[in-house]
């Protein structure tokens, strides 16, 4: 796993802890306000039937108080509540659908074959102890409901801040990715004239070529480190155009690779040089490992067309898919690698389109075509 992936891994374990240690502040008051909201309302009607009964009850004649009492509390059937009256340990009359012994002054929630109930002991001043027991499902649906909404919520939340915490830190690691891969052409350059000052023995005119070429690649690794690391975030318009000698970048391009030849119909077209050079060296570098050892590969540039043209076995329909749409693969294919989406997109940055074909000969035809007047 590398180095980045880890990060987002940590970095969205963190945020996720975060996230729903807010959402669990947020919803706790939300709950508490549902329990005593529901709470406050039994008690208010508790206090009421309580109030009823007993002045019920002292008017009742003499002997009948526990008939009317019955009475009165039968009333309440089908209500969702549910009473239990005793006195001195004894029951008198009960509704209630489970045995329940609860101290006088108390008030809770239970939970009986499923179904929430909350209920009330109270005494009263008659000297009854009086259980009152309410059907609290309302109570519990809207629980579950704001428990339920608060955690779809949060990953929600947590799932498109992850995509977008990998989206981030891919598109950081990405120009790093490509810069390593851009350098390795040039640094085989380099590492190749170096060998040949070292080893060769050589006229003092090709030491000084050998060491020109050197000094070109190093200044070429320059400005492609300051150019990747900056590309994806470039547009269009703020890409520093200037004028580029075409044959000038096709022989230049030929002194690194011996089998290239080219034509050049083109003189000068406006655009990025080192953006440009690193375009023509990944195609040409592709080309090459494409051909058999020693076959040409041939740079053509004609008016708003560049064109890289090898004799190799030619690319796969699934290799051709990818080469033409890089950006909808998520995994690098094996044509091209990391070179092929940036060739994408310094073509799109000269306001061009890169697209692969097959040669009339079974081999491959990379074109560069310019759209952007800017470039003509």
């Amino acid at each position: 796993m590398k180095l980045w992936q880890k990060t987002y891994l940590l970095s969205t374990l963190l945020c996720a802890l975060i996230l729903y240690g807010c959402m669990f502040g947020v919803t706790a008051p939300a709950l508490t306000a549902t329990v005593k909201g529901a709470t406050d309302a039994a008690l208010r009607e508790e206090k009421a039937i309580v109030s009823a009964l007993e002045r019920t009850m002292d008017q009742a004649p003499e002997g009948r108080a526990i008939p009317v009492l019955k009475t009165f509390l039968d009333y309440y059937a089908g209500t969702g509540l549910t009473f239990g009256v005793a006195k001195e340990g004894e029951e008198i009359f009960s509704t209630l659908p489970c045995l329940l012994d609860k101290a006088p002054g108390t008030l809770g929630f239970l939970r009986d074959n499923g179904q929430l109930h909350l209920f009330i002991s109270d005494r009263l001043p008659s000297g009854y102890d009086f259980l009152y027991l309410k059907e609290a499902g309302a109570t519990d649906a809207l629980l579950k409901r704001q428990v339920t909404a608060a955690a779809l919520t949060g990953t929600a939340v947590a799932l498109v801040m992850a995509a977008a915490l990998y989206a981030l830190l891919y598109r950081i690691n990405l120009p790093v990715s490509r810069l390593a891969h851009e350098m390795r052409t040039p640094l085989t350059a380099m590492k190749g004239y170096a060998e040949t000052l070292r080893d060769a023995r050589l006229t003092e005119e090709q030491r000084h070529m050998a060491a020109s070429y050197i000094a070109e690649e190093s200044t070429r690794l320059s400005d492609i480190s300051a150019r990747l690391l900056t590309l994806h975030n470039a547009r269009e318009e703020s890409t520093p155009f200037g004028p580029v000698d075409v044959e000038d970048l096709f022989d230049h391009i030929a002194q690194t690779y011996p089998t290239v030849t080219y034509e050049v119909h083109w003189p000068t077209l406006f655009g990025d040089r080192a953006m440009l050079s690193s375009l023509l060296n990944n195609l040409v570098d592709n080309a090459v490992k494409a051909s058999p050892a020693g076959a040409p590969v041939e740079l053509r540039a004609a008016p708003n067309v560049l064109a890289v043209i090898d004799h190799g076995s030619g690319l796969s329909d699934e290799a051709l898919n990818y080469v033409n749409h890089p950006s909808k693969f998520k995994k690098l294919h094996d044509a091209g690698g990391l070179g092929v989406p940036l060739c994408h997109q310094i073509a799109k940055a000269h306001g061009a389109r890169l697209t692969y074909t097959r040669g009339a000969d079974g081999g491959t035809v990379a074109t560069v075509t310019f759209y952007n007047s800017l470039t003509s």
